[in-house]
């Protein structure tokens, strides 16, 4: 049985268009929308990965490095969400996994507000050993597998 499991940490909020968005004229909304067509969409940044140990959830010290990123990230371009994606590789049980992927989550996720990124702005979801960066049979230790991903809109 495959199980996801989304933390109650959301930036819905966040998502609201500003006030003078929503009152702005129709003309106005019309001329915006055609000026964003005349330009191709900026690409999404490559996210960024920070991995685990086999069954741990403690941050190695090479990947702090990957917290700083993230977090320079943030104060440079102020996206309206962080979207932080924990996984686990396939050795144990699948629900052990997933309480592992969302641990391995929690970790980044207090690693990155305690840099500055307000709470607000993190969506957090825990995979467990679903959807796997590399696919692979069960009981296999895959390292590519034991991470957290981190990108942003």
């Amino acid at each position: 049985m495959k199980r996801c499991v989304l933390l109650a940490i959301s930036a819905a909020a966040c998502l609201a268009p500003p006030a003078d968005a929503q009152t702005a004229a129709p003309e106005q909304q019309t001329t915006s929308a055609a000026a964003s067509d005349a330009q191709p969409p900026a690409a999404a940044p490559a996210p960024l990965v920070v991995y685990f140990d086999p069954g741990s959830t403690a941050i190695r010290n090479e990947d702090t490095a990957v917290l700083d990123h993230a977090s320079r990230a943030y104060n440079e371009g102020k996206p309206i969400v962080m979207i932080l994606t924990g996984s686990a590789d396939r050795t144990g049980g699948a629900e052990q996994n997933l309480i592992l992927s969302e641990r391995r989550t929690m970790a980044v996720l207090k690693g990155l507000i305690a840099r500055g990124i307000p709470a607000e702005r993190f969506q957090v979801f825990a995979k467990g050993e679903t959807d796997l960066p590399v696919p692979t049979n069960s009981g296999i230790a895959e390292p590519q597998n034991r991470r957290v991903e981190i990108t942003w809109r």
